[in-house]
C-alpha cells in the first residue's frame, strides 16, 4: 500500500510543480457563531463573534481539473457570560488554516466545484474583562482582566472541511462562491458547568476571488 502511495506521489510531484500557482482573496459570512448560546437558572453564555471572515488563498492547479488550496482566514470572536455576581466579556481572534483538494466538474465557463480536506484553527489575542463578586467577605465586585479565560481548554483545534460551490472562469479574475461546512474534533472552550462552549459544526458562505 505504501509503495503504491509513494509511486502516485512521485508521479504527481513533477506535474504539480509544472503548474502555475494562483493567489487570491476569500471573504465570507459565517452562518454559525464560534460559541454556543447556553442558559441556566440565573445566568447564560451568549456568542457574539464577528460576522465576517477574511484572508488570503493560495491555489496550485493540477491535471484533470484538480487543484490544491490553502487558506488563512481571520475572524474576530466574542462571548459574554452573565450569572450571579458576574458579568464578563471575552474577546479575541481566531485564525483558520484549511488545506483542501478541489475538483472542477467540467470545463465550462461556470461549473460546479467540490472540495474537502483538513483544517486547523488557533485562538489568539484573548482577553476576559468585566466584574466578579468573590465568595469571601466582604462581597464586593472585583474588576477582572484575564489573558487566559477561565473557560479556555485548548487554543488549537483540528477538524475536517467540505465545500460545494461554483467557479466562474470569466475574462479576468475567477469568482468562486461556495458553501463550506467544518466539523471540529475537539472543544476549545467549555462552560463552567462542563459542557462545550464552542460549537462542533460550522457553516459559512465564502466568496473567493482568484487572480
Amino acid at each position: 500500500m505504501r509503495v503504491k502511495f509513494f509511486s502516485v506521489l512521485f508521479f504527481l510531484t513533477p506535474v504539480a510543480w509544472g503548474q502555475r500557482p494562483a493567489f487570491g482573496l476569500k471573504l465570507g459570512w459565517p452562518a454559525t457563531d464560534v460559541f454556543r448560546t447556553e442558559s441556566w437558572p440565573g445566568g447564560k453564555y451568549e456568542g457574539a463573534s464577528g460576522r465576517w471572515v477574511l484572508g488570503p488563498v493560495f491555489e496550485l492547479m493540477l491535471p484533470w481539473r484538480f487543484s490544491l488550496e490553502a487558506d488563512l482566514l481571520h475572524r474576530s470572536v466574542e462571548y459574554r457570560s452573565q450569572g450571579p455576581g458576574e458579568s464578563l466579556a471575552t474577546t479575541g481572534r481566531v485564525w483558520c488554516f484549511p488545506l483542501m483538494a478541489r475538483w472542477r466538474l467540467s470545463e465550462r465557463w461556470v461549473a460546479p466545484v467540490v472540495g474537502g480536506g483538513i483544517t486547523w484553527r488557533r485562538f489568539t489575542g484573548l482577553r476576559q474583562t468585566g466584574t466578579e463578586t468573590p465568595g469571601t467577605l466582604p462581597r464586593q465586585p472585583v474588576a477582572v482582566n484575564r489573558r487566559e479565560p477561565r473557560e479556555l481548554v485548548d487554543r488549537t483545534s483540528r477538524g475536517y472541511v467540505f465545500a460545494l460551490g461554483l467557479e466562474g472562469n470569466l475574462l479576468g479574475p475567477r469568482l468562486i462562491p461556495e458553501l463550506r461546512y467544518t466539523r471540529w474534533r475537539n472543544d476549545a472552550f467549555r462552560t463552567m458547568h462542563g459542557s462545550s462552549l464552542t460549537g462542533r459544526n460550522q457553516f459559512e458562505f465564502i466568496l473567493g476571488i482568484m487572480f
